[in-house]
């Protein structure tokens, strides 16, 4: 595409229109604008710089002249076969008329939801393309001619269900860590992928990670993300995170607690707290929190055992009078850096990803607050660590707020209250719903369709 340039003065006035002329000018508007000049290169290039920016958007809005007018000639759905069902849509098997592909669809009822906000997560998926992040194949308002007050979302399936029900479905029974190791892996390999293109999730937890069929995990539901701006000019990438972040969004439990007070903040950072609380529960079976504020018995307790240089890990066990013996000091120092209250203290993803936990080299053991002995889990079966696609060479601007989470349905788990002390209540794991407002509730009523 050629460059944009400004035009010069007359053919910005022949462009606009009225009132651009000089005042002298005004009253023989119309032969002045029959005398003027006949485009010259520069009127061109911008022409062609106009019709390139439209193609583009209309591509990024999925109104691209080149797709098929109705998804109803793409794709079919398959009502009887529901995945899942929120606040503002639900989720059906469907498949790729030509070639065969099983699919999903999410259908978004636009009454409840803005249109915008379903298309700006939309295009977020369509510029990530990442063997962790769920793939888009197709998205608009409408199918076969009708409900032009929903939106479909044809998706890659899915359909090994949530990493949310591998947790919930042991029991009490923590996950072992060479399965946790894997997941989470696999996990930063995503959100990794996510911030070197500029983008902040915000919203991640154990119910918007999902499998395949061969274990593959995949990031979804982009609507709460925001994208920082991004600078590649120098030949390298930069991400201008020096705007502090206001929206308190997410969801509660594993939102962090600089989310919680809104007083500004950084959303790579977010995001690792969020990570450590997804490994936390893993690992564990219940949440480090029922949420990073005040309103939590817990977090204060917590933010003095920090102060006091105690591990985060033994604090939170020991407000049960539990023991973490069943997890390695490895795994334990990385959880204590994630779960830093103060943000410039806690992990970077950089220094996770080398971390000796996740790339399995042998480390020494560490002083865990109290504690000091430990078994010590095989580590025979590690992760390969994926490696990333090409980043995407741009973005639009902020990101929408769009939520689609389930109901909060309250699962906790079997047994898990055993050993907690007098009126001490484990925080449980539970279904939670994503929020752009967290001190607001998002509706939970759906309509069924008749395709």
């Amino acid at each position: 595409m050629p460059p944009f340039r400004a035009p010069h003065a007359a053919q910005r006035r022949t462009f606009a229109g009225l009132d651009r002329a000089p005042a002298s000018d005004r009253r023989a508007r119309p032969q002045a604008i029959a005398a003027a000049p006949a485009p010259d290169a520069d009127t061109a290039a911008l022409a062609t710089s106009t019709t390139g920016l439209q193609l583009m958007l209309s591509r990024m809005f999925g109104n691209d002249p080149d797709k098929p007018k109705d998804l109803g000639e793409r794709f079919s759905i398959d009502l009887s076969k529901k995945y899942g069902e929120g606040g503002y849509g639900a989720t059906f098997a469907a498949s790729d008329k030509s070639s065969g592909e099983a699919l999903a669809v999410k259908i978004l009822d636009m009454r409840k939801v803005r249109i915008e906000a379903i298309q700006k997560e939309c295009h977020i998926l369509e510029v990530l393309q990442n063997r962790n992040i769920i793939g888009v194949r197709g998205h608009g308002a409408g199918f076969s001619g009708k409900h032009k007050d929903h939106y479909f979302i044809f998706m890659e399936l899915a359909s090994g269900g949530e990493l949310f029900d591998q947790v919930i479905d042991r029991g009490a029974d923590a996950m072992p860590e060479s399965f946790a190791r894997n997941f989470f892996c696999q996990l930063l390999d995503g959100v990794n992928y996510c911030h070197l293109a500029g983008d902040a999730h915000r919203d991640l937890k154990l119910e918007n990670v999902l499998l395949n069929a061969e274990g593959v995990l995949k990031l979804i539901d982009f609507g709460l993300s925001h994208v920082y701006p991004v600078d590649r000019s120098s030949g390298t990438t930069v991400v201008d995170r020096s705007k502090p972040l206001r929206d308190v969004c997410g969801s509660k439990s594993y939102a962090a607690p600089e989310v919680l007070a809104a007083r500004g903040y950084d959303g790579y950072a977010a995001d690792m707290w969020s990570l450590g609380v997804c490994l936390f529960a893993m690992l564990s079976g219940f949440f480090p929190l029922d949420e990073a504020s005040a309103q939590d018995w817990r977090f204060p307790k917590l933010a003095e055992a920090q102060r006091r240089g105690g591990s985060t890990v033994h604090a939170v066990y020991g407000f049960y009078s539990r023991t973490a013996k069943h997890l390695t000091p490895a795994v334990i120092d990385l959880l204590d850096r994630l779960l830093a209250i103060d943000p410039a203290r806690r992990m970077t993803m950089a220094e996770c990803r080398d971390h000796p936990w996740v790339t399995g080299k042998p480390s020494e053991p560490k002083e865990q607050g109290t504690y000091n002995a430990h078994e010590i889990v095989g580590d025979e079966d590690q992760p390969v660590y994926r490696g990333m696609g090409a980043l995407p060479s741009q973005w639009e601007a902020d990101a929408a707020m769009l939520d689609d989470d389930d109901q909060p349905i309250y699962r906790s788990l079997a047994g898990a209250m055993d050993d907690a002390p007098m009126g001490a209540a484990l925080p449980g794991i539970m279904r939670q719903k994503g929020n752009a407002d967290l001190t607001k509730s998002a509706p939970d009523i759906w309509g069924s369709l008749d395709l």
